[in-house]
């Protein structure tokens, strides 16, 4: 027999997908739990998880043991759902995986109004989470999330669109920028002739990212010059740092709404925007989807109006 402890730790870190997200939910360190799962493995004789790059991985036993683990702490779970009153077990939980391409605020300001539009009586609990969109795609077909937003179509036989948004590109620069050096801009100006004349670097998403590779090939068609003066993988780092005036920047029209709005920011092109990045709504194919996760639907289509 094995410890029950280690196969909960052995279960967590493969649904995390990896040993530094599981240690900080269960809030004990990472050389300790590594250490726990390599016990258990020994237990088992198996080895569960290998190493893939950075990425951490489950082995084909792994998969097999992940799978039995599922089952055993699902019936865990409902049998703690069975002890709550009828109050606790009429609550809907909506679990939507974001990948970490797409922006956190823009994911907060899109899912807000849904639960502030709650009608008394309803019961609905968001719960929101991040990581690679191929992480994502795991756990939507193993029913860990019910919904995943990505920018990324994803073409598979068990999975569906439920929502498509293109969403318009502007060149985006802070207001106080232009006020200091007294620049004016038009709806005649180019963005070519703008970043070609301004002293402003280029803040932009990191090498890794979709929108980076937009970008890069925008400036490559425009003809511009201008060099790199910030870069992230964090999409909501690129923002505030245009915000703040570190520098100009590509982003989706919705990420800087409010910033544009309030006047923090001031906007290069139309509302068609120069070029449309694209978000998707997805879900299996065999579930069964009510008001909640049409309202979702609905809000992700609305974006493309913004």
């Amino acid at each position: 027999m094995f410890n029950y402890n280690h196969l909960y730790y052995f279960y967590v870190t493969a649904k995390l997908g990896g040993v530094s997200n599981a240690a900080q939910y269960l809030r004990i360190s990472q050389p300790s739990l590594s250490s726990q799962i390599k016990v258990f493995e020994s237990q088992i004789g198996q080895r569960l998880f290998e190493k893939k790059g950075r990425r951490l991985q489950l082995t084909g036993d792994g998969e097999r043991a992940y799978a039995y683990a599922k089952k055993i702490f699902d019936v865990a779970n409902e049998f703690a759902e069975s002890l709550k009153s009828p109050t606790e077990q009429q609550r809907r939980r909506i679990r939507i995986g974001v990948t970490d391409q797409v922006e956190r605020p823009f994911v907060a300001d899109l899912i807000s109004p849904l639960v502030k539009g709650q009608k008394k009586g309803e019961e609905k609990l968001f719960y929101v989470s991040s990581t690679s969109s191929e992480r994502l795609l795991d756990q939507l077909r193993r029913e860990e999330i019910d919904l995943l937003l990505t920018n990324k179509p994803v073409y598979a036989e068990d999975l569906e669109e439920l929502a498509v948004a293109p969403m318009a590109v502007n060149l985006f620069v802070s207001t106080q920028n232009l006020r200091e050096l007294k620049i004016r801009i038009s709806k005649h100006t180019t963005p070519a002739d703008f970043l070609n004349a301004v002293p402003w670097g280029l803040v932009i998403p990191s090498s890794k990212m979709k929108l980076r590779h937009e970008t890069d090939v925008f400036i490559q068609e425009i003809k511009a010059q201008k060099k790199i003066v910030f870069e992230s993988d964090i999409i909501s780092v690129v923002g505030r740092a245009i915000v703040d005036g570190a520098g100009v920047g590509f982003l989706p029209r919705p990420y800087l709404l409010d910033e544009l709005t309030n006047g923090l920011v001031t906007s290069l092109g139309s509302k068609a925007g120069y070029w449309k990045h694209t978000l998707y709504l997805l879900g299996r194919k065999d579930s069964r989807y009510d008001q909640a996760i049409d309202d979702i639907v609905h809000s992700v289509q609305r974006m493309e109006r913004m």
